[in-house]
């Protein structure tokens, strides 16, 4: 199946995701990956000018909200993912693909967008069983020390996040109905993030998003 078009854009964030080979755990110890990812997303940051909202990384894979002003998501995450290997190949002693394939992503282009996402990808470590609360993770961009290169949404499309630190925790760490999850991680599979377009589905999604946002 050929891979669909990349959409470019400066207008709206994209999720992006990415799974080690095999989905092996990544060869070296998380908190080295960890450390690694941070560099690299900074380098990202200073050189293609990109806007970094929320980083998860787990044992296998990561997610990343981002922004591109320069409508150049294509060259940051060649970049990215291109400096992320050669510095986990090394320490490693790998010469194999540390990814296991192309990177995945989707547009967030409204407010629901960008709220079930964000949302969804800081609950990744509680859906694991990992943390009891998201900010317990440390290897998320909700931890208190963290030093990854993160801004706030900053216009309309992040009018449904909470601004405040603590309204933020609060809502990030309120269960989410697991059908709704479960459409979430549908709606990430579309090139826009979209949910199911069967009219049942719709009508749960309507009657679950009072208990979610």
């Amino acid at each position: 199946m050929p891979r669909r078009p990349l959409i470019l854009t400066n207008k709206f964030p994209y999720h992006v995701t990415s799974r080690s080979n095999n989905k092996e755990w990544f060869y070296i110890p998380t908190e080295e990956v960890w450390n690694i990812f941070s560099s690299c997303l900074l380098k990202v940051a200073q050189d293609y000018r990109v806007h970094h909202f929320a980083f998860v990384l787990m044992s296998n894979h990561f997610h990343l909200i981002l922004e591109t002003p320069c409508e150049n998501l294509g060259d940051v995450m060649r970049d990215l993912l291109t400096n992320i290997s050669k510095n986990i190949q090394k320490p490693a002693n790998r010469i194999n693909h540390v990814f296991g394939g192309r990177y995945k992503w989707s547009l967030l282009d409204s407010p629901y967008a960008t709220a079930y996402v964000l949302k969804y990808v800081l609950r990744n470590p509680i859906r694991a069983g990992v943390v009891e609360r998201a900010e317990n993770y440390p290897f998320s961009s909700l931890a208190l020390d963290t030093e990854l290169p993160m801004v706030s949404g900053f216009n309309s499309l992040w009018s449904m996040v909470p601004k405040d630190r603590n309204d933020l925790l609060a809502w990030i760490n309120k269960p989410t109905a697991v059908p709704l999850e479960k459409q979430i991680s549908f709606g990430l599979r579309k090139a826009k993030f979209q949910f199911s377009t069967d009219n049942n589905k719709q009508k749960a999604i309507r009657t679950l998003e009072s208990t979610y946002l």
